[in-house]
């Protein structure tokens, strides 16, 4: 994943600068520089005067830092923070230390109360913003979720959806404002008709084959009735879509996989979409670009990881469960026992049990987030959120399927998904990432809708 830039400047006033202060402010320095996947850019010594702020901002925005973290290691002038904040594009943590009184009743750096005044400063301005109260070494994992929540905001600047043949017949879910969407994040679409991706197919060299039928091989432990020719079909269509992203330098995809996809290839790319995730190209069904946006936050939220498309087909009240599920394409990595995938021909297409290729299986248990963004009927956007705990689910069903405990009573989560009108896809990541996401949607001035939990 891309280097993040975390700019650090560390405020006091000149009166209350003492050894003891310049120690925590480089204490602090330090414990940042340590941080995995990240780059510290900090100017040196104390910031104490607003030509040493403007300095020290103007610094980090040439820099093109992606967080600022604002250590009020005392109170300071309260003139530095707005001159800072005007010159500084990404959004700021306001860091502030825990503290009692010192020799002769002293509270000698008044920390929090500078931060409070950093809050109203950052609030009055319009900045995007948090808050910390920690010593040196406790910031970096304190700084976790706002790490992620800048980590994705940079990310989506710069990236490209390929949609592959547009949206499926009827699925309105599927629909999307393009350009509000790119204003809003800075996602790209490239759009492709799906008879390019039987011609790059077509014209692929012997390594590229190569490697795409080692993808295939390694990718399910048994085949089911689906005869070589159209595992070759399914090599050759990863390779083809391979070669498309590094043509369009794409980072995600949104597949038209029927109803005219399994004609034209002669396969369905269900598998295929598999192995696209599994190699780290988040890639929805149904030319779902909202889905293929949701799964490329979720990857960064989560600091890499596999995200998953998914529908919800069924919940029981009483067992307090989902189930989620797609056709097949779930990527192989994220699979309950590889000992149980198998590829198989559709069980839909042409009839059922026609043309492959699926790769079957249940997934695996563990700490789920389930997300999907949309856009109301106003045109906003909007998040739902749902943590819950996938639980050990045998393979009771062609496809994928995986029973969730969630967070919330599933009537509640339920509720929510009928009575706000969500769309029926939803994306799914084996992690934890409900506050990352909460932070990045309040960064993103986007709603989060969370069923309640009681």
């Amino acid at each position: 994943m891309k280097e993040l830039k975390i700019g650090y400047l560390a405020l006091s006033k000149l009166s209350w600068k003492t050894p003891r202060i310049e120690g925590l402010a480089k204490d602090t320095e330090k414990e940042l520089a340590k941080m995995e996947g990240c780059k510290l850019i900090a100017p040196e010594g104390l910031v104490t005067s607003e030509k040493e702020a403007q300095a020290g901002a103007e610094m980090l925005a040439a820099a093109g830092i992606d967080l600022l973290v604002m250590h009020f290691v005392t109170f300071p002038a309260g003139a530095l923070i707005p001159v800072i904040a005007e010159r500084i594009q990404a959004p700021i943590v306001l860091l502030a230390n825990p503290e009692e009184a010192c020799a002769g009743k002293m509270w000698e750096q008044n920390s929090f109360c500078g931060a409070n005044l950093g809050a109203f400063v950052m609030r009055r301005l319009g900045k995007q913003y948090g808050y910390l109260k920690v010593m040196p070494a406790e910031t970096p994992a304190a700084l976790k979720k706002y790490l992620a929540a800048a980590r994705c905001i940079s990310a989506m600047k710069n990236c490209r959806i390929g949609l592959a043949g547009g949206r499926v017949p009827g699925f309105y879910t599927s629909n999307f404002d393009e350009m509000k969407t790119r204003a809003k994040f800075g996602v790209a679409v490239e759009v492709a008709d799906l008879v390019e991706v039987v011609d790059t197919a077509a014209k692929l060299t012997p390594e590229q084959l190569a490697e795409a039928r080692a993808v295939v091989k390694r990718s399910s432990c048994k085949v089911n009735n689906v005869p070589d020719k159209e595992l070759e079909l399914a090599a050759k269509m990863f390779g083809a879509f391979k070669a498309m992203t590094r043509k369009y330098n794409i980072e995600a995809l949104a597949i038209r996989c029927w109803p005219e996809f399994s004609d034209i290839f002669g396969i369905a790319p269900c598998a295929v979409i598999g192995m696209l995730n599994d190699c780290g190209i988040p890639s929805s069904c149904e030319g779902d670009v909202p889905g293929a946006v949701t799964m490329s936050m979720l990857k960064q939220l989560a600091g890499g990881g596999i995200p998953l498309f998914v529908d919800l087909i069924s919940y029981d009240e009483k067992a307090n469960t989902g189930v989620v599920w797609h056709c097949g394409a779930a990527p192989v990595s994220l699979c309950r026992k590889f000992e149980e995938t198998e590829y198989r021909l559709h069980f839909r297409v042409d009839g059922g049990d026609k043309k492959g290729v699926t790769n079957d299986f249940s997934l695996k248990p563990g700490p789920i987030t389930l997300a999907k963004l949309d856009q109301d009927v106003d045109g906003h956007f909007r998040m739902l959120i749902a943590k819950g705990e996938a639980i050990d689910t045998e393979p009771f069903i062609r496809g994928n399927p995986l029973t969730i405990r969630f967070e919330a009573p599933i009537k509640n989560l339920i509720d929510t998904i009928m009575l706000k009108g969500f769309e029926h896809h939803y994306t799914v990541i084996h992690a934890d990432v409900k506050e990352e996401l909460l932070q990045y949607c309040a960064w993103m001035d986007i709603e989060p809708v969370m069923p309640e939990v009681k």
